[in-house]
């Protein structure tokens, strides 16, 4: 469904005739998506255990360390989309799939790539210009048209499963994590391997500061969002003409190319010394635009998720004790229902937070489900457990002033 059609629906009264049910699963061994999918994420798993066969046995504290930490700054990631319920997208599998095509299947393909372009650039320019320019000219190309190509795929294997911008966006964005965080362990190990003191440690930590916490949020995530909000744009407006969609298509993936490019390139950094102090500075002025054009496009796709699951939950799920007019308002904002659940915790104490959150997002998840399998059977699980978690919420609320 289009975002212009989701929008017919702004209140809980209004009706509508009849809405298609049903959702492809992501196991689909009868199409052909699937299968090149899985057999590049195959591939992409034993090229990358390769890969870093020879960290493990040179510097193996270092490839361990390296593991562990890139593992819980995935899960820090993992943990703020989950507060905002932007998880409830999709199936777990469609995450797993995402994030495996971005670190194993989209860096099977980009590393070599990387290297034949710049060797090719070496060759009919000069290898001095390669030495400055290759990364920003090579990366763009190849990882940005890569880890777009997972998100592509993902749509063939379950098409019907994006209905939204945001269930577009938050594939892009964990595909694009998945290469940032194996592209962040690869040059982990190999700052160790070629690191002049004997610390196995400090690779690690120093990684962690500068490709983590001074670019991690503008880095590869931000790009694949920007990107994927172009194929978002092109499924969901099948009323445009098919060479308006591809222009936006087109645009949507330009953007992110050069903000990858402008992030690569060697510009303003004769601007600033090499303390880290400039260093911060610098990688804040060259990576900042990335993240407030990302920003802007996850609004976007909030506001168009919001009226879309408007439309749902007053089609398939009218009764007022499910979903009431306040929850129903704030159904399609992940900001609105957080600030609800932070009024809730200080207000009522923890319990009462806790409860709030997972009345939330039963409510998300029944929506989802009768979308899927329509009201009955499928349904009573969810329907049942609002009732009993607002049964518990409500003396909470009501024992206080």
């Amino acid at each position: 469904m289009s975002s212009d059609s989701a929008e017919t629906l702004t209140g809980p009264e209004q009706d509508r005739g009849e809405w298609p049910v049903g959702t492809d699963s992501f196991f689909q061994p009868h199409r052909a998506a699937f299968w090149l999918l899985a057999a590049m994420i195959v591939n992409g798993l034993f090229y990358t255990i390769n890969m870093f066969s020879m960290g493990f046995r040179v510097v193996p504290v270092t490839a361990l360390l390296g593991l562990l930490v890139w593992g819980l700054y995935t899960l820090v990631f993992v943990l703020v989309f989950r507060t905002l319920d932007l998880l409830e997208q999709h199936p777990p599998e469609a995450f797993v799939l995402a994030f495996a095509w971005g670190g194993l299947g989209a860096v099977y393909f980009a590393a070599p790539a990387n290297i034949a372009i710049q060797s090719l650039c070496a060759k009919l320019v000069s290898p001095d210009f390669v030495a400055v320019w290759g990364p920003a000219i090579a990366g763009p190309i190849t990882e940005e048209f890569l880890k777009l190509a997972g998100v592509i795929l993902l749509v063939l294997v379950a098409r019907n499963q994006f209905q939204t911008y945001l269930s577009v966006l938050i594939v892009g964005a964990m595909a694009g994590l998945g290469f940032q965080v194996v592209e962040n362990l690869s040059y982990t190990v190999n700052a160790s391997m070629h690191f002049p003191l004997e610390n196995q440690v400090y690779p690690v930590l120093l990684n962690l500061f500068t490709r983590g916490l001074l670019s991690g949020l503008w880095s590869h995530a931000a790009y694949t969002t920007i990107a994927s909000f172009g194929v978002a744009w092109f499924l969901l407006h099948p009323e445009r003409s098919k060479a308006m969609r591809i222009a936006v298509a087109v645009l949507c993936f330009a953007l992110a190319w050069a903000m990858h490019f402008i992030w690569n390139s060697p510009w303003l950094e004769d601007l600033f010394d090499g303390s880290y102090r400039e260093m911060a500075v610098l990688l804040a002025v060259k990576g900042i635009p990335a993240m407030i054009a990302a920003g802007l496009f996850w609004r976007v796709a909030a506001r168009e998720n919001g009226a879309y699951l408007h439309a749902l939950a007053a089609y398939f799920v009218p009764e007022r004790e499910l979903i009431r007019d306040d929850e129903w308002v704030r159904l399609g904002a992940p900001l609105l229902r957080y600030k609800v659940r932070c009024e809730m915790g200080w207000t009522f104490g923890l319990r009462a937070r806790r409860l709030k959150t997972q009345l939330q997002r039963e409510q998300l998840r029944l929506v989802r489900k009768a979308m899927t399998y329509g009201r009955g059977a499928q349904t009573l699980r969810h329907e049942v457990t609002i009732r009993r978690i607002r049964a518990e919420l409500e003396p909470l609320v009501q024992a206080r002033p």
